[in-house]
């Protein structure tokens, strides 16, 4: 990965098996440097999100949750590759979206959710993943997701959490920030 001494590995069927895709990349250039606590990296593919979160926070542990078996398999042996020291720091989970996991658990969720399903476009997915978050965060906890500009998950956040901000943009890309502000009914 450009900027890093790391080797990354990719399972068969992992997305963006031969690099690093330019919305990953746009995210990780943006990532907080001040989160501590418990953290996931959903849809964690490779987990070079996760990784990148470990070196930037070393006051956080990271759960690395997809639900694909190769891509939580991909993420254990970047860890185990790049940061074998941070492994105590880090949980792998086969997870469709967070479903069945405690509420009120995480610090943050980080997210580059798919827009896609097969060959149709569709923001289904997202939206589990953006539900299944709130749930799942602690009060005051943050998600950040990257995303295509023309998706309007700005809108979509704010539904869910009654709040949104921009962290980061360009022609192609944003990186959004939500804040759960208080307990679900």
């Amino acid at each position: 990965m450009d900027g890093t001494d790391w080797t990354i590995h990719n399972h068969a069927n992992v997305f963006s098996r031969t690099g690093l895709d330019i919305g990953a990349r746009f995210f990780i250039e943006h990532l907080p440097s001040n989160l501590e606590g418990e953290i996931v990296d959903l849809g964690c593919g490779n987990g070079v999100v996760g990784l990148t979160l470990l070196e930037k926070n070393p006051l956080t542990s990271v759960v690395f949750v997809d639900e694909s078996p190769m891509a939580v398999a991909s993420s254990r042996l970047n860890v185990e590759t790049n940061m074998p020291e941070a492994l105590d720091r880090c949980e792998f989970m086969i997870n469709n979206a967070l479903s069945g996991v405690e509420p009120f658990r995480f610090n943050a969720v980080l997210c580059n959710p798919p827009f896609h399903q097969k060959h149709a476009l569709t923001d289904n997915i997202a939206w589990e993943m953006f539900h299944h978050a709130r749930r799942c965060l602690k009060v005051n906890g943050e998600l950040y997701i990257v995303a295509n500009r023309h998706l309007d998950y700005f809108h979509k956040l704010k539904k869910i959490f009654g709040n949104c901000t921009t962290v980061a943009t360009n022609n192609k890309f944003v990186v959004l920030k939500a804040v759960k502000a208080r307990r679900l009914r």
